[in-house]
C-alpha cells in the first residue's frame, strides 16, 4: 500500500504541531507543510517579550526553520506558497504555478489582523500589527530609529499585551479603545484593576472613543485626534483592534463555517469536507459550560486542536474535549485571567435571576510573610445548583495558580460549596490557611443558603438612593472616603441594637473588602433588621470599578 500524503496548510504554531503529530502517528506518510510567508514555526505569543527586552534574541522566537523539519521529522516544507484554491473532489490544493495532491489535508491558516478603520492609517509605514516575525522586525526597526511614542489601537488581549511590552521597554504608551473600558471580556472591577496597573506604569488610556483625524507627513503617521477631542503625537501605531479568521479558502471549497467565519469542526477536528481537518485559531470549539461553539484565539487551544487534527489526518483516533476558555494576561504589575463564562455570558446562560456572583479580595499568601499582596477573585455560579460557571482573578502574585485551580473546577462542574471545602496546599510563602478560592466559595455558599444578600457594585450604584448604606469600617479606614449618602456605624452598635436605621428600608453594609460587611449583615438579623445585605467585594470592588468615594 503506497504511503499516504498529508498536506498541511499554514505554519506558526498549529501547522508544524499538526505535521509533527501526524509523523508520530504515521511514520511512513509523506507530509508537506505549505506556508505563505518565509517563516515556518515561530512563537507568535512571545513576540511582545522581544519588544520588552525579556527575550533578547529574535532567533529564539523563530523556533524551527524549514531544514529542521526535514532533518528531524522527514517533513517537506515549502515557504512563500500562497494557496489559491482547494479542490476537495480531486483532493488537491493549488497555487500560482503549482499544485499538490493529498490523501488528507490539515487546514491551519490562522487569523489575520483587522485593518484600522480610518483610511489614513491603512497604508502608513509606521502602522503595524504585531502578529508575526515580519511585523516584529518592522516594529524593532522603527524603535531602533528612535520611535518612542507608541499608540495602541485596541484594548483587548492583544492590545494590552503590546502595551505591557512597550511600557517595559520604556516607551510612552497611549491606548485607544472603542468600548467603555479595556479588556471587555472581564468584569468592570477587574478590567479597572488592569487599567490602574497600566496607568501606574505610565500608560494613558482613552476608552469610549475612536480615531477621527490622522496627521501624516508622507508615509508616516505623526499624530492622532480622537472623537473626544484629545490629540497626541505618535511615532508608532500598533493595530490591535481584533482578528478575523482566515477561512476564505475553505468557504470557497464549500466547507460549513460558523456565523463568525470560523470553521465548524467535530471532536476529531474534521470539517464538513471529506478528509479535511482544521486546527488553530481559525476554528471554534464547544464551551464546556454552555455547549455553544466559541472562538478563542489562544495558543493553548491552537496546540490542542493541532495535535488532534494532525493525528487524525494520519489515521489516528484522537478527540477534542470541550474547552473552558481559560486565558491569562499581564498588565503592568498585575496578572489578570479568566476561565469559563464571563459575567454577562453567565447571566444569559443561567438567567439573570439565577446568577450568583461572589467577589472577594484576599492576601495572596499569609500577610506576615514578605511579598504578600492583594488578590481579587470573582466567581459566577448558578444559584439553583451552585455549579461554577466561570471565574476571574487579578493580582500581582500567584493569580495564575488560582486560575488553573478554577479552570479545573469549571471543567469538573464543581459547586461553590465544593470550592469552599477544596483541600488546597498551604505554606505561608505561597498561600493562606484558608485559600482565597476557599473564601470565594464560602461567600457563594453563604449567598446560596440565604444567610446574607450579596450586592454588586452596579446594583448598589443604581439603587443607592432607595437603600440605607452603612459603612462598618473603623474610623481610620474611613479617612480614605465613603460612598456618598452612607452612614458610619460600628459593629458593636449593630450588635447592641443602638444603630439607627430607617424602618422598612433595605440596609446594605459596606467595608474594605466585604468581609466585615458580611458579618454586619449577619449581626443585623440578630438586631431585628430583616432586609440586610452587603457589598460583595467591598469598597475595593467599588473603587476598581471606577466609582468615586466622597470625603468623610
Amino acid at each position: 500500500m503506497p504511503a499516504r500524503t498529508i498536506v498541511v496548510l499554514g505554519g506558526a504554531l498549529s501547522g508544524p504541531t499538526a505535521a509533527a503529530r501526524a509523523r508520530e502517528t504515521d511514520p511512513f506518510a509523506r507530509i508537506i507543510i505549505l506556508e505563505r510567508s518565509r517563516d515556518v514555526s515561530y512563537a507568535g505569543c512571545a513576540l511582545a517579550y522581544h519588544v520588552s527586552g525579556e527575550v533578547p534574541l529574535l532567533d529564539s522566537l523563530n523556533q524551527e526553520k524549514a531544514d529542521f523539519f526535514d532533518r528531524v521529522y522527514g517533513i517537506e516544507v515549502r515557504t512563500g506558497v500562497e494557496i489559491t484554491r482547494i479542490d476537495p473532489g480531486a483532493r488537491s490544493v493549488h497555487w500560482k504555478g503549482g499544485s499538490e495532491k493529498y490523501d488528507s489535508l490539515v487546514y491551519a491558516t490562522g487569523a489575520q489582523s483587522i485593518a484600522p478603520r480610518h483610511p489614513s492609517l491603512r497604508d502608513a509605514a509606521n502602522v503595524l500589527p504585531l502578529r508575526n516575525l515580519k511585523d516584529l522586525e518592522a516594529v524593532m526597526a522603527l524603535l531602533a530609529n528612535g520611535a518612542r511614542r507608541v499608540a495602541i489601537l485596541g484594548g483587548g488581549f492583544f492590545g494590552i499585551e503590546a502595551a505591557d511590552a512597550f511600557l517595559r521597554r520604556g516607551s510612552e504608551v497611549t491606548i485607544v479603545e472603542r468600548g467603555p473600558g479595556i479588556l471587555p471580556r472581564f468584569s468592570e472591577s477587574l478590567s479597572g484593576t488592569a487599567a490602574e496597573a497600566l496607568r501606574a506604569e505610565g500608560a494613558r488610556i482613552h476608552a469610549g472613543t475612536v480615531v477621527t483625524k490622522v496627521g501624516r507627513t508622507g508615509g508616516l503617521v505623526q499624530g492622532l485626534t480622537l472623537r473626544n477631542g484629545i490629540s497626541f503625537e505618535t511615532d508608532l501605531v500598533i493595530s490591535a483592534s481584533g482578528l478575523r479568521p482566515r477561512t476564505g479558502l475553505l468557504r470557497k471549497a464549500g466547507a460549513k463555517l460558523n456565523p463568525d467565519g470560523t470553521v465548524k469542526v467535530d471532536a476529531r477536528c474534521a470539517t464538513s469536507l471529506p478528509r479535511i481537518f482544521a486546527c488553530g485559531v481559525c476554528v471554534s470549539l464547544p464551551h464546556i459550560v454552555s455547549g455553544k461553539p466559541i472562538w478563542f484565539a489562544q495558543a493553548s487551544q491552537a496546540d490542542k486542536t493541532a495535535q488532534v487534527a494532525g493525528a487524525n489526518a494520519a489515521g489516528g483516533t484522537a478527540r477534542m474535549g470541550a474547552v473552558t476558555g481559560t486565558a491569562l494576561l499581564r498588565a503592568g504589575r498585575v496578572t489578570i485571567g479568566g476561565t469559563g463564562l464571563g459575567l454577562e455570558e453567565s447571566a444569559v446562560f443561567a438567567g439573570k435571576k439565577n446568577l450568583g456572583v461572589s467577589r472577594i479580595h484576599a492576601p495572596s499568601c499569609d500577610v506576615f510573610f514578605p511579598g504578600s499582596s492583594p488578590l481579587s477573585v470573582e466567581l459566577y455560579y448558578d444559584t439553583r445548583s451552585g455549579r461554577l460557571l466561570g471565574a476571574q482573578v487579578a493580582g500581582s502574585s500567584s493569580a495564575d495558580k488560582r486560575l488553573d485551580v478554577l479552570a479545573t473546577a469549571v471543567a469538573a462542574g464543581l459547586t461553590v460549596e465544593q470550592l469552599a471545602g477544596l483541600d488546597l496546599a498551604y505554606e505561608p510563602p505561597y498561600s493562606t490557611a484558608r485559600d482565597p478560592i476557599n473564601v470565594a466559595g464560602a461567600v457563594g455558599s453563604a449567598d446560596r443558603s440565604g444567610m446574607a444578600m450579596a450586592w454588586s457594585v452596579s446594583d448598589l450604584s443604581s439603587k443607592k438612593k432607595t437603600v440605607s448604606i452603612v459603612d462598618v469600617r473603623a474610623p481610620a479606614e474611613r479617612r480614605s472616603g465613603m460612598i456618598s449618602g452612607s452612614t458610619a456605624i460600628g459593629l458593636s452598635e449593630i450588635l447592641s441594637g443602638k444603630g439607627a436605621f430607617r424602618k422598612g428600608r433595605t440596609v446594605v453594609f459596606v467595608s474594605g473588602t466585604g468581609r466585615r460587611a458580611y458579618l454586619a449583615a449577619r449581626l443585623a438579623e440578630r438586631a431585628g433588621i430583616r432586609k440586610a445585605g452587603y457589598l460583595s467585594g467591598g469598597l475595593a470592588s467599588w473603587v476598581s470599578s471606577g466609582k468615586a468615594l466622597s470625603a468623610k
